[in-house]
């Protein structure tokens, strides 16, 4: 029976997790692969740290030593970062050594040259696990869906936008009032910049793009925005409306041209993505054959992310019991995406107006919205002071993202009108 030897690089959460993975169900791959799989050694940043779940002579300081050992053939990085992981994973692949990645940040950072290392090397560079947590995305996009056309994504893919998000809709609680029990219960950061920006979606939604459309579209050229501005109030309208917030990461073709954005959302109430709660992502994928359909699971946690590193795993042992000599993705070069221009998307908007409460404002606005040829669906006004600002809600038709902007600009502009307004798209 062939031997493969593994060196895991970080025993975090996640490389804890899958390290008792391969000692409890490591016999699943020789029972269906014929192949006995050994995690050889573990690089760790800090030797003299205790670490409690595997033998204490299988640990290494750093991870030069283990990417030089001839007979380990398969690298796992699960350190999380950029400079450092990237330094690691492009030594790996020049080393010829197979490499799963947990990392989306490295992979929004420098797939594209890495994706190229590897196939110059004759080697894969795996990564289920860099987006959707368990969600076995990437394999539905690069196996299941192989013969269709996908001509759409859209997901939920950050957990702790979405605890808060469900967390502020659920109990009526401040944006940052959601953060804290969010970070009080593990689904965020201390600095949550990347997530409630945006950031982290932007991401892995680029990836989930350039999969599914063959080209290789930069997360830093498409629309980003993030949820810490959403308030009580707008929360409160939207259910009262119909809709519930997400933060929606979407990848569409639009002639032809890939279109990629990420930003909060209304979403129908019966929108396959409406029900998904707290820190669990979805996505929803259309395809030409097959149609619609859904994936959901959990976004984040050592178990679920393991779960993820170990389908890649399977993958590569069964490429080495197969004899095959390079991966299928990506067959060639990614060519750089021409994006579909975000000012000419078309949507619903909901229209949030704080203004002062005198008469004039409702006819500004209106006047403003004609003017840009805006047709309004329905709006509601509420204020409990009349001292203090009043909440102007307006719901609109269809119309392109240049004309929302513009109309939104103007009207903020305006006397009577505060610059804390808001504007959401609507799905």
């Amino acid at each position: 029976m062939e031997r493969i030897r593994i060196g895991l690089i970080g025993y975090g959460t996640v490389g804890s997790s899958l390290y008792q993975l391969i000692a409890r169900n490591g016999d699943s791959f020789k029972k269906r692969l014929g192949v006995d799989v050994q995690v050889a050694r573990i690089g760790v940043k800090d030797l003299p740290k205790k670490r409690e779940g595997a033998p204490d002579n299988i640990f290494s300081q750093g991870f030069n030593d283990i990417i030089e050992d001839p007979e380990i053939s398969i690298i796992i990085e699960l350190i999380g970062g950029v400079e450092i992981a990237y330094k690691l994973v492009s030594q790996a692949l020049s080393r010829g050594k197979q490499v799963i990645t947990a990392n989306k940040s490295l992979l929004a950072e420098h797939g594209e040259e890495l994706f190229e290392l590897a196939r110059e090397n004759g080697v894969r560079l795996k990564f289920e696990a860099a987006v959707g947590g368990g969600i076995p995305i990437i394999k539905v996009i690069r196996e299941s869906l192989m013969a269709n056309r996908i001509t759409r994504i859209s997901g939920i893919v950050n957990g702790t936008t979405n605890y808060i998000l469900t967390r502020m809709t659920e109990r009526e609680i401040t944006f940052q009032e959601a953060l804290e029990e969010a970070q009080e219960a593990g689904f965020a950061e201390k600095d949550p910049a990347m997530d409630v920006e945006g950031v982290d979606a932007a991401q892995k939604i680029s990836l989930l793009a350039s999969i599914s459309f063959g080209t290789w579209i930069d997360y830093r050229r498409i629309l980003v925005e993030g949820i810490t501005h959403i308030t009580p109030e707008e929360i409160a309208f939207a259910r009262f409306a119909g809709f519930v917030f997400k933060l929606l990461a979407e990848a569409k073709l639009v002639d032809s041209q890939p279109a990629v954005t990420v930003f909060p959302a209304l979403v129908g109430r019966d929108h396959p993505l409406a029900s998904v709660r707290d820190e669990y992502n979805a996505v929803l994928l259309e395809s030409d054959f097959l149609g619609k359909s859904v994936y959901q699971g959990r976004g984040a946690g050592g178990r679920a992310t393991a779960s993820s590193v170990a389908s890649d795993l399977g993958d590569l042992l069964k490429g080495i019991v197969v004899k095959w000599r390079t991966d299928s993705f990506p067959s060639n070069p990614f060519d750089r995406a021409d994006l579909f221009p975000v000012e000419e998307l078309v949507y619903r908007y909901f229209f949030h107006f704080v203004t002062e409460n005198h008469p004039g404002i409702w006819a500004t606005v209106t006047a403003i919205l004609a003017e840009n040829n805006i047709n309004i669906e329905s709006v509601q006004q509420k204020w409990l002071d009349l001292s203090r600002p009043s909440n102007l809600f307006v719901l609109v038709d269809l119309v392109k993202e240049r004309q929302a902007r513009r109309a939104f600009e103007m009207i903020v502009s305006s006397e009577g009108i505060f610059s804390d307004s808001n504007f959401y798209r609507i799905i």
